[in-house]
């Protein structure tokens, strides 16, 4: 790969309007495991963004500011009649957030949402999601197609939009025949797609049982909606279990997705008599959220991946392929790219002819998921024909699967998607940089205290491998514990949170509820459990105190004045002195133990870490300067960050205390003009004429000439080799 300059890359996709997007969509994993060392990734840490604005008053006023400023700027460079719905589904904390991340670029993907503030490139693998939240895949039409044409082309069309990427080829035919525009048609770009490196074992073993026990697998959707059950083909995976098991042959199939209800199995053809009677016998339901290692264990040990969707699945049939597990799918578009009917794979007939059409007024493929029963009747026909005829012949089926294997790793390198897109994105990006003087970035000034709130770069796996739309992990009435992109988040009560309410900045932007995220469960340190009588009471009380304060926020004066009378009022004893001092007692966390001989703590929202040995942490004395060091914060990576840098002035300190202490030892003298000294460690030749050796002379370059070598021998034969 062509070496470049250093590029950094903002990747706003944990923000709450690419939930609906999939936010870190494993497509697009290999582009982080495999990015060159050139390529710096930034994207916000919700956790360590949360724990800031918790505990800095004024970081929260400048970026609301910062909202504000940014919302009307979009709006004024995008105006028309979609644009209020734009910006709504975008969100203006988002905007301000997007334009306010650390990077050269923009990258989105899916749809196009940039902040218009830098370049930007763009990536998608289906043509209506791009017009997401007025267009959707399987309705069949597009309504508005003018004005979405109008508003899109200003987006994509801007010169900021350096480059239209996708690895379907009629999705690039559809967004040419849209737009018709010389200006977008120049920007699009063909791209490889490949499996992260990181995703998947490193030893793939053979199949087993293929004749006597198949195996068969089904999987949804990733967030699990029962409709999409029947969009990805499930009724007719189980009519035909149902036919397979008549047969009177033995295998399981195992279903990872939530169990529609018995009245729309039975609406869509399933015998809910006999699946009753299979299941927890050869049909397995696996309901819950299964971890990508814990899935590639399941399609590792399973034959057939059935994956019969109505909609293109890249990321599983790449995995299925990539495990050696032969996959069975229907001929939507884009399948073609990935699987070949009798050669790597099964594809069946019939949906593409049936959903998808060229809609006459824009010229594009557009698809219509629907009901339709001889379809569902032919299709089970050709599953039950094809997998039976592989049941009978056991070479064949090796032969597939060998096919699939080999074809994955040829086809679907994560290495070779990854280089070749960053260095067409290095290459628009160094083009524009050559020819605009707008290619230098114009996002909003930082804000200090936000610096340190994005994704470590060896952090990413925790952010792929979690789930990407909300799942409720714990619920107790009182609080619910949900787990989203790589964090466990509680909320009080029992309403369900919307999408938005899920940024970090919502519940200061538009009064959303209170969210604590932390990087596990134990983190919580129990929140999300039920509290009654004067617990209870008091962390209502807490709760007010909290409302008031994010109320007053954008009025620091106010605040401060609030805060005083708060202060008065502990101090002449009333009972709300006895609430509040109780309640402090209770949100107290250890946090982090032995942190390079300090443990953290968090102290409602403020973070310290004092020397592990000097006992419990008490608020007093670290107001009071009671510890021999305490560091403070607004969150831990903050904290640690001091600590950190702490280590490294007292070992700094202590290699000039070491120097100090030292003296040089002068070895030999007038070989070929130079004196040998040895200090510390080392062996230092200095020409004979120029005084004695001084160590801070020598850092400062104040030799005409210098060797240094590890042993008298290596700087005689140094000194003879340059002077003979």
């Amino acid at each position: 790969m062509t070496k470049y300059k250093n590029l950094s890359v903002a990747v706003p996709w944990s923000l709450s309007h690419y939930i609906p997007l999939n936010g870190f969509h494993p497509l697009y994993r290999a582009l982080f495991d495999h990015r060159p060392e050139n390529i710096t990734i930034n994207a916000w840490d919700n956790i360590e963004l949360s724990q800031v604005l918790h505990g800095d008053n004024e970081l929260r006023v400048k970026l609301l500011k910062a909202v504000s400023v940014q919302h009307k700027m979009l709006r004024s460079k995008i105006s028309s009649s979609l644009a209020a719905k734009y910006i709504e589904g975008y969100f203006p904390p988002n905007i301000a957030l997007t334009s306010l991340l650390p990077g050269d670029i923009e990258f989105h993907h899916t749809a196009p949402f940039p902040s218009l503030t830098r370049p930007f490139v763009f990536h998608c693998e289906s043509f209506a999601p791009i017009f997401f939240p007025f267009s959707h895949q399987g309705k069949g039409k597009m309504l508005s197609h003018e004005k979405l044409r109008s508003h899109y082309r200003r987006i994509l069309g801007d010169p900021l939009c350096l480059g239209i990427f996708s690895h379907v080829p009629e999705t690039l035919q559809d967004i040419s025949h849209f737009f018709n525009s010389p200006a977008i048609d120049a920007k699009l770009h063909p791209s490889r797609i490949g499996l992260g490196g990181q995703s998947l074992p490193k030893e793939i073993p053979e199949k087993r049982g293929l004749v006597s026990t198949p195996r068969f697998l089904f999987v949804n959707s990733a967030n699990q909606n029962p409709v999409n059950f029947f969009h990805c083909g499930g009724h007719v995976v189980l009519r035909f279990w149902q036919k397979l098991m008549a047969s009177g042959r033995q295998g399981k199939l195992y279903l990872r997705c939530a169990r529609p209800s018995d009245e729309l199995l039975s609406k869509h053809g399933v015998d809910v008599a006999f699946l009753h009677r299979e299941e927890c016998n050869s049909v397995i339901w696996i309901q819950d959220y299964l971890t990508n290692q814990e899935l590639n264990a399941l399609m590792t040990d399973a034959h057939f991946f059935l994956l019969p969707s109505a909609s293109l699945h890249s990321v599983s049939t790449m995995q299925a392929m990539a495990l050696g597990t032969v996959p069975v799918i229907f001929d939507t578009v884009g399948t073609s790219l990935y699987v070949k009917n009798d050669h790597n794979g099964i594809v069946l007939e019939g949906v593409f002819s049936t959903n998808c059409m060229k809609n006459p007024a824009t010229g594009v493929l557009i698809d219509n998921y629907h009901r339709n029963r001889a379809l569902d009747d032919s299709l089970v026909r050709q599953l039950t024909q094809r997998i039976t005829e592989l049941l009978v012949e056991p070479d064949v089926f090796d032969e597939l699967r060998q096919n699939a294997l080999a074809d994955a790793r040829s086809q679907f390198s994560g290495s070779s998607f990854s280089n070749e897109f960053w260095a067409t994105v290095q290459t628009l990006f160094t083009e524009h940089a050559g020819r605009e003087s707008r290619s230098k970035p114009k996002s909003s000034a930082a804000i200090a205290g936000l610096e340190h709130c994005t994704v470590d770069q060896n952090d990413w796996a925790r952010i792929f491998e979690s789930v990407q739309q909300p799942v409720t992990r714990i619920f107790s009435g009182n609080g619910r514990v949900t787990e989203l992109g790589g964090a466990f988040i509680h909320t009080i009560g029992s309403s369900v949170v919307r999408r938005h309410n899920w940024s970090a900045l919502a519940e200061y932007y538009k009064n959303g509820p209170r969210l604590t995220y932390a990087k596990s469960i134990k983190e919580l340190e129990g929140r999300y459990m039920s509290r009654s009588g004067d617990a209870c009471i008091e962390s209502r009380f807490r709760m007010v105190i909290d409302w008031t304060s994010r109320l007053l926020s954008p009025f620091p004066r106010l605040h401060r004045v609030a805060a005083r009378i708060l202060k008065v009022t502990r101090k002449r004893g009333k009972p709300l002195d006895k609430w509040v001092r109780s309640e402090l007692q209770l949100d107290v966390q250890l946090v982090k133990q032995d942190a390079s001989g300090f443990n953290v703590i968090r102290y409602f929202d403020k973070y310290y870490a004092i020397p592990q040995h000097q006992g419990e942490f008490l608020k007093e004395k670290a107001d009071n300067g009671d510890y021999s060091i305490c560091f403070v914060g607004n969150s831990v990576k903050e904290v640690l960050r001091q600590i950190a840098e702490h280590d490294v002035q007292t070992q700094e300190e202590g290699r000039k205390q070491n120097q100090n202490n030292a003296s040089a030892e002068l070895i030999e003298e007038g070989i070929h003009g130079f004196n040998i000294i040895r200090f510390l460690d080392c062996f230092y030749a200095i020409p004979q004429s120029e005084g004695a050796f001084e160590y801070d002379r020598f850092l400062a370059g104040g030799y005409s000439r210098i060797y240094t070598q590890q042993s008298v021998a290596d700087i005689k034969a140094a000194i003879t080799r340059h002077n003979a």
